[in-house]
Formats: C-alpha cells, structure tokens, sequence
C-alpha cells in the first residue's frame, strides 16, 4: 500500500487506533508518534504497519508509529488539526509560515529570566486583562467628546449635551476610569496568591475620599500629608502586593478556627496603616519620577528628538517583555492630563514595522517569504505587531533596527504637535478613535510617516536576499556550477562526504541498541556513541534542519546535501526536566565543530535512560556506502563517519 499523502495517513492512523475518543495522549518526537490508549480494544496495529509511509510500529505499552523525521510532524500537525486531539509536543513544520514566528517569541521570552524583566511581566499579567474594557470604556468617551465638539462647533444642537441618554453614554464611559483602583488590586492580588477582594481595598484605599478630606493625619506623633489617588496606580499594585504578603504570613500563624475573622482583619488593617504611612508617599515620588523623565524631560525638554528616540527604542523593550509596565504610566497621566501623549508616540513602533514589511516584500525573491510578509502585514496595519516582530524583523536582524529608526520619524512628528489618546489600546490604524482633541488627522500622518520611514531605510540598507537563508535555510538563487551543494548532491556516487564526531566517546554499531527503531536501521544508517562529556557538537558545515522543542535532538543538512540526526540518549524526550542548553535555533547556519548543545549527562542516567546517543544520515538512500571509522573510541572533531 503506497500513495497516501499526510492527511490520509493521519486519518488511517486514528481509525487503526480505535478512534480519537481511545487515544488518551499524543506525543510526536523527531522520529515517530507516542501514543497512549484509553482501551486497546478495537485496535489494528498490523494494519498500520502495512502501509509504506510507516517505518515501523512498536508495542511497549506506549504506541510508537516510526514515521522518519519531518514526516512525523506533518502527520502529527494533520491529526491535530482534523480532530479534538492535542499535540503535547510538536516539532517543526517547514509549511507553515508561523512557525519561525512562535520559536522566535519562545526564544526571546525564555531570555526574560531577570528579577528586572519579571516585575514587567507580572505588570502585564495585572493590566492585559483590563485593556479591553479600557478600550470599550475610551472609545464610548471619544463618541461623548465627539458629540462635545460637534455642539461647541454649531453642528448640531446644544441642547443634546443636556440629555440623560448623552450622559447617560458620559457615564458609562467613565464607569471603570473611576474604579480603576478596584481592577488593578484584584488583579494584582490574584497574580500574587492573594484573596482578590482584600487587593481590591488596598486599590479603593488609595483613592478613598476621605484622605483628601483630612489632608494631614496625626499619627505616632507625626503630621503626615495624605492625599487621594497619592501614588496612582503604582501604590495600588504597590500596596495590593504588600496585603498579600502580610495574608500569608498571618494566615500561617492564625489557628483555622479564627483564620476567616482574624486573617482579613490584620491584612486591611496593617495593610492600611503601611500604604499610608510608607506607601503612598514612596509610589508618589516613583511616578512623579517616571512621568517627569518620559514627559518632562524626554518629550517636553526633549522635544521631537525624545519623540524620535522613545519610538525608535520602544520595540526593543517589546521584545523582552518590559512594554506593559508603561501602562499604569499611560494610565496616570490620562487621569492627571486627560490624555496621555506617551501612547501615540510609542505606536508609531508598529508602523515602522509594517514600512519594513512593504521594503522586504518589494525586495525578497524568496516566495515563501512574500507569503509570510502577506500575511502578517494586514494584523500589522491594525495594531498587532508580534507576527511582524517575531516572524519576520526580528530573526532577521538588520530590519528590526531599520524599522524601529524609521518609527522614529513618525514619532517625532506626533512629539511636535502634542498628539495624545484618551485611554489605552491597540496601536495602528484602530487607534484612531482614541486619539483626544480632534487630532485625528494628525495621528494618522504620524502613521504614515513611520510607514515611509520604516519602509525607505529597511529598502536602501535593511534587507539583502542572503538574508532569507537565516529565515528558512533558502540560498539566494544562483547559477548551477560544478561542485555547489546542488550537484554534489545529485552526484553522490562520485562525491565523498567525511562527517566528524559530534561527541567525545566510545563507539558502537546501531544493531546494539536497546531502541528498534535504530537498531533496525528505521530512520537511516550510522554509528552510535557513548558520550564522557555533555557537549554535542555540528558534525558537518550546514543548517540547522529540525530542532526538537526538548532540546535532545538536532537535525543538521550539509552543504552538499546530507541530511543528519544528533539524537542524544534514547527515549530521552520523555525527560521532563531541563537537562539540554540549546546554543543554536532553527535555521541557523553552523560551521563544522560549532556547539549546538550542551547537556547534563548524570541528571540523564540518574533517571534511568540510556545516554547511548545515535548518529544516523537520514537520506542514507542517497548514498552507496556509509561506513563508520574502524576504531572503538572517537574524539570530538574527529573523522566518524564516510558517505560515498
């Protein structure tokens, strides 16, 4: 049985398996399926194994379907998406046109590992979730302001503003601005373990009445100065993280009988007596700090050069998760000012971007990357900047800068004529409405401008073709001579390709391994070594092929053609803990002896798996003879295997 493209196949797969309601878990590893079944009723193994697109079926408990590398993925991709079934772990699949985009953000949010770059993410964790009320509640405003100013301008009449509907809208508009407080703290509280209504007092705290209305409180025989809102929305988060923290500790010491009464109680109360004590007047001298640095200072002083250089530097921060902790400093200069003109500004990042994708577009000959750069610039012209970033700029290096200094200029223009927004959202053209004052028009020339100047330093110095190899391992097109990769591989009877030990250690034949899959020879021929040390090393000049999430097995194509598998340990890919150190992504471009990654080799074996690790050319069909070095021990670097 021969001919069955890859969605046939996974539907073949499910049939034989009783159903996707008898599979319980689904694994695809770089070489085969791991499946668990709910019942081993109904099920047809020989039947799959009929078919010639599987290498081989094993029975050990766990199903394993042995497809061969980048087959199984495409298998795996194909029962995802035509079932319920979930994926746990998937490889990589060179169709789609996202997957580079998902790595790459997985990459750079990996790297967020800082005390500094945590504090920001639990930020975003407290605000991502208010935006969309945020947005809703802005945009009913800017339909108030909109009917204002049609009033003011004789447009129409002015007795509409003295309607209960248009205060009615007013009002509503206004709701979450006048308890945002309340949000911030129970979220603030649920990011931190707290109880969500005890976060929610420290938020109506901070801006309670009353501390206007008494001004200087006597306590401790001190005059302190207290104020409503003394902190904004710092305190809040502030003095919400401080309830949570004196909750446990109390709720540790309290006997269970007494914790309901006795927990709350010393939360608000000493909770209180610290937010206004220290608290406040710290948060206050915080934001009073980053407001006269980001609007003082940087716009102000600064003028359309600190307009230049906020949007030209605000993507960087994007990138390693900084971006969300400026929302409470949007959010506090709207309540001071009525707008904040910091938010416009940092938008025109976006429209640098999406300048650069038109350049890259206009530019590339490669078809793949036109596909991608056409598909993530319309989410990009609409404020979604990610697939941009992390699919297409960022990756490639040089246009990620040209286009954060094309934003620059809009940026500058938007600093100049003092255009803010009265709320916080998505940037690009849906941030339109948003825009306070009228200034519409404004704001979109900024746009513009960022679009141009994205667009024009990405065309004349961001992007070259050789670049698109770092993309998706694709070489400029060039003239076919004697001895480029194309023709050697063609040529294979006649060429000798030498591969070097990846690994330092001792030798022995696949046969001998406790793994059928490559004992048999399944996925291709080689050697197997047994490592002293946990490095592994590129064994050939190449691209990186595959890269298995878990980090235990590399996949490299040669320059001429041969296509190579790394597999450190067998079944390693069940290790759930962080055992391998990836030093290369997918798509790099390695020189021969160039490590790729590092692993513990005792924290392997200390779990029981076999640090035997296989070495094996996958396209071994396109080649005569594949003969190992006769010897029984082989250093890093050192001749391992012949391909003729």
């Amino acid at each position: 049985m021969q001919g069955l493209n890859n969605k046939e196949l996974a539907k073949i797969i499910v049939q034989n398996l009783g159903g996707e309601r008898n599979i319980a878990n689904l694994t695809n590893c770089i070489t085969r399926l791991r499946i668990d079944l709910k019942s081993r009723n109904n099920i047809d193994l020989e039947a799959i194994k009929g078919y010639d697109e599987v290498l081989s079926v094993i029975d050990q408990g766990t199903i394993q379907i042995v497809l061969g590398p980048g087959k199984v993925t495409k298998v795996a991709n194909e029962i995802h998406e035509s079932t319920n079934i979930t994926v746990d772990v998937e490889g990589e699949d060179d169709s789609s046109e996202f997957d580079l985009t998902e790595d790459t953000k997985a990459s750079y949010k990996a790297k967020q590992t800082s005390s500094f770059q945590q504090l920001f993410r639990h930020i975003g964790n407290i605000f991502v979730p208010i935006v969309p009320g945020l947005v809703a509640s802005g945009l009913m405003l800017g339909i108030a302001n909109l009917i204002l100013n049609m009033a003011d301008a004789g447009l129409i009449n002015q007795s509409v503003l003295d309607s209960d509907w248009y205060n009615l809208l007013q009002s509503i508009g206004g709701l979450l601005f006048g308890s945002l407080g309340v949000f911030v703290g129970i979220n603030t509280a649920r990011e931190f373990g707290g109880t969500m209504v005890l976060g929610g007092i420290a938020g109506l705290l901070i801006y309670a009445p009353v501390l206007g209305d008494i001004g200087t409180l006597s306590l401790f025989g001190l005059g302190l100065s207290i104020n409503t809102g003394l902190g904004g929305l710092l305190g809040v988060i502030i003095a919400a993280y401080l309830f949570t923290k004196i909750e446990k500790f109390a709720r540790n010491r309290v006997h269970d009988s007494l914790d309901l009464v006795l927990t709350p109680l010393i939360t608000v109360m000493v909770g209180a007596l610290a937010t206004i004590i220290v608290i406040q007047p710290v948060a206050g001298i915080l934001m009073k700090g980053i407001t006269w640095f980001l609007v003082d200072i940087m716009l102000e002083t600064g003028g359309v050069f600190g307009g230049f250089i906020l949007s030209a530097t605000f993507l960087p921060l994007v990138t390693v998760g900084m971006h969300q902790g400026l929302i409470p400093v949007h959010l506090e200069l709207i309540e001071q000012f009525g707008s904040t003109t910091l938010l416009p500004i940092l938008a025109m990042a976006g429209g640098g971007q999406v300048g650069a994708m038109f350049a890259i577009y206009l530019k590339t000959k490669s078809k793949r990357l036109k596909n991608t750069v056409a598909s993530v610039t319309p989410v990009g012209i609409l404020g979604i900047g990610e697939p941009l970033i992390y699919g297409v700029t960022l990756p490639l290096g040089r246009p990620f800068i040209t286009a954060s200094l094309g934003a620059g200029f809009g940026g500058a223009f938007l600093s100049f004529f003092n255009v803010g927004a009265i709320t916080v959202g998505p940037s690009g053209i849906v941030m339109i409405p948003l825009i306070a004052d009228n200034k519409y028009l404004l704001y979109t020339v900024g746009l513009i401008i960022s679009y141009v100047g994205g667009f024009a330093l990405t065309y004349l110095f961001g992007f070259k073709e050789e670049m698109v190899n770092k993309l998706y391992g694709e070489s400029p097109e060039q003239p076919k001579q004697k001895g480029t990769a194309e023709t050697m591989q063609s040529d294979n009877s006649k060429e000798e390709t030498q591969i070097k030990s990846p690994m330092t250690g001792a030798l022995l034949p696949l046969n001998e391994l406790s793994d059928e899959v490559f004992a048999n020879e399944l996925v291709g021929k080689g050697i197997a070594i047994h490592p002293e040390e946990g490095k592994l090393y590129a064994p050939v000049a190449g691209t990186i092929s595959t890269i298995y999430p878990t980090g235990h097995a590399v996949g490299i194509t040669a320059t001429d053609g041969a296509e190579i598998l790394l597999h450190v340990g067998l079944d390693t890919v069940k290790i759930k803990d962080e055992v391998f150190n990836l030093h290369v992504s997918q798509n790099d471009y390695v020189e021969a002896g160039q490590l790729l990654c590092t692993f513990d080799i005792e924290a392997i074996t200390s779990q029981g798996y076999d640090i035997t690790s296989p070495i094996v050319v996958t396209n071994s069909n396109n080649y005569a003879a594949i003969t190992p070095v006769e010897v029984k021990r082989v250093e890093a670097g050192k001749e391992l295997l012949e391909l003729k």
